[in-house]
């Protein structure tokens, strides 16, 4: 069977990869296993008529930035024009009753190791609407991630073991992670530049557009 992601939620998957590119995806999920196929269900991960998925789960890994109390509270609050609902921690929370706040889950699994995001409109497993808007979730904004915009050769720091955490998890080796924004890490910015498309001579200043490059990177590897 072919099917997609919604595109909505490739984006929301990059900017958790952005801000926690070490984090564990264990509990992680887009399509339904054999389980939930018999099922028209967004909590099945079931492909609706155009063979798109319309929701994904994410794993819970805090030690790695990944703080999925954070991220629903942030997801909840933006309430991006595709989001549906968010399911974390034995809550839930949906846009069309939005006013309500969090309520009580009582499903079977309480999704305390991983929270679950359906996107589009309309009933389970039929969803129409705007599932495939790519517009920002503001995950990077809120969490760090776009902050590696504007870094350049000689700079040190945390801001630099992410793009280079990044760069490594795109397939694009810098070397060591270890801060130092030297020679590797900008061969490994000129490689994922030239990849994309970019026709610099070298890797040595991180632009927006080089950031834009990298996680389009991100999400052709995954």
């Amino acid at each position: 069977m072919a099917w997609r992601l919604a595109k909505s939620l490739v984006v929301l998957r990059d900017e958790i990869n952005a801000v926690a590119p070490n984090r564990s995806k264990a509990s992680d999920g887009t399509i339904g296993d054999e389980a939930h196929q018999g099922t028209a269900s967004d909590l099945g991960h079931n492909p609706n008529a155009n063979d798109v998925v319309c929701a994904a789960d994410f794993t819970h890994d805090p030690g790695s930035g990944a703080d999925m109390h954070a991220f629903a509270e942030h997801l909840r609050r933006r309430s991006h024009r595709a989001v549906k609902y968010i399911i974390w921690d034995r809550r839930i929370w949906s846009k069309a009753r939005a006013d309500e706040g969090w309520r009580h889950y009582g499903g079977s699994n309480p999704h305390t190791a991983h929270m679950h995001v359906s996107v589009g409109v309309g009933p389970d497993g039929q969803s129409t609407g705007p599932y495939d808007d790519t517009g920002p979730w503001g995950l990077t904004d809120e969490f760090g991630g776009g902050d590696v915009i504007g870094l350049q050769v000689g700079d040190k720091g945390d801001r630099v073991k992410g793009l280079q955490a990044t760069l490594r998890y795109a397939g694009y080796d810098p070397g060591e992670v270890d801060g130092d924004y030297g020679p590797k890490t900008s061969a490994a910015v000129l490689k994922m530049r030239r990849a994309e498309g970019s026709e610099v001579d070298d890797g040595d200043n991180f632009t927006g557009w080089a950031y834009a490059q990298l996680m389009r990177a991100v999400a052709k590897k995954y």
